[in-house]
């Protein structure tokens, strides 16, 4: 009977999940996908009034909100997040144009993107959010 190898257990770490809220299924599964290719736990919402209670479960790092959803919409979330002081949880806008950058600046949002920006803008911004450092 041969034994492995001991080797030092390295700790598991825990990273919180980056929640991507949008009606449409076919974007959530867009978004996530690219940003599991991260390594990313990824989290999905439906709408605006899933999305905030998933927020208060799950403490995401990073939230990617649609502006048009049923129940609060993208920029109502933006606000009850920030009014909540959860101020560590960076927020993406990922609109088809429904809000104006300077909407979603001024309701709290950390970065701004259009549906038809390149994917790979949206991705590095996650990165750099999540990893700060």
């Amino acid at each position: 009977m041969s034994a492995l190898p001991a080797e030092p257990m390295q700790p598991r770490i825990e990273r919180n999940p980056v929640l991507i809220a949008d009606d449409d299924p076919d974007v959530r599964t867009m978004v996530r996908m690219l940003l599991e290719l991260d390594g990313h736990v990824v989290i999905e919402a439906k709408d605006g009034t899933s999305a905030w209670e998933m927020i208060e479960t799950h403490g995401p790092s990073v939230v990617v909100a649609d502006v048009q959803m049923p129940g609060l919409t993208g920029l109502q979330l933006c606000r009850k997040v920030r009014s909540s002081g959860r101020d560590g949880v960076k927020i993406i806008v990922y609109t088809a144009g429904m809000a104006t950058r300077q909407e979603s600046l001024e309701a709290g949002c950390d970065a701004y993107f259009l549906k038809t920006d390149p994917l790979p803008q949206l991705r590095e911004t996650v990165r750099r959010f999540y990893d700060p450092t």
